[in-house]
């Protein structure tokens, strides 16, 4: 059996990137290189081995949980079932923080809904003088923060907490799926990843709510849903900039706290 056997497999299952897909599984269930699954024919051993993962992919699992990890801001980070996996397009959280921080500027900021901790360890990685309150009502996502945590050497400067501390930042990428569309969404997110991450309530704007109502820093920073619900939700912040995804659409929102007059 060679690689290319499983490309078809995972083809037919409607893995669109199905041919490096396919190596990279391959590789993680054997530990080998890229050449050696591309060019060598596996033993009954190594397809015993190989079909395992495969296997997992075709009924839709993410990648991500069978390799058991996720690329976030160019570092690795530990994911599995019960979190949120990591995307490329909450990266541009951390370049909305560049533009309010310099990088050796000390302040403190929330990461509120944590999750792998993805965020919260990016932020401390690029600001060194900076330091994090964490909240993550899932205990099964926290295991995967703690542990990021600590791969990434950054526990001694995150405290875990509950409501909302008083900092100079939040910032979060809360869920925000209208109640009514998880239903529609990809079969890899909704069978797999935790509804409590997507499930934003009934218009989606539940957790946002929540995060101008009680936050008690200057500035807050947010993935966007629904971009122009989220800027008229708040009286007491004012939008003052945005980033763009890959794709050129509104990401991350910067929000500033109003001074009363």
């Amino acid at each position: 059996m060679r690689v290319s056997g499983y490309v078809q497999r995972l083809l037919r299952a409607g893995v669109v990137n199905a041919g490096q897909e396919a190596v990279w599984l391959a590789c993680h269930a054997l530990g080998a290189d890229t050449a050696g699954v591309i060019a060598g024919e596996f033993s009954a051993e190594e397809c015993a081995r190989v079909e395992g993962v495969i296997s997992r992919r075709e009924r839709g699992e993410p990648l991500q949980y069978i390799l058991g990890e996720a690329d976030f801001f160019g570092r690795d980070f530990r994911v599995g079932p019960g979190v949120l996996i990591p995307r490329h397009d909450t990266e541009t959280l951390i370049e909305a923080v560049k533009l309010c921080f310099g990088r050796e500027e000390s302040f403190t900021f929330l990461d509120w809904g944590t999750g792998s901790g993805c965020i919260a360890a990016t932020v401390l990685l690029e600001f060194p003088e900076s330091s994090g309150y964490v909240v993550e009502a899932s205990a099964e996502a926290k295991c995967y923060a703690l542990s990021n945590f600590g791969r990434l050497g950054v526990s001694e400067r995150v405290t875990w907490c509950e409501g909302f501390p008083e900092c100079d930042l939040t910032i979060s990428n809360p869920p925000y799926i209208p109640s009514g569309e998880i239903a529609g969404l990809m079969r890899e997110v909704r069978e797999f990843e935790p509804v409590c991450a997507l499930d934003g309530g009934q218009d989606g704007m539940k957790f946002y709510r929540e995060i101008f109502s009680r936050s008690r820093s200057d500035c807050i920073i947010l993935e966007a849903g629904d971009v122009r619900a989220i800027k008229a939700l708040s009286s007491d912040y004012v939008f003052v900039n945005e980033v763009e995804d890959s794709g050129g659409f509104p990401r991350a929102l910067i929000f500033r706290r109003q001074i009363q007059q």
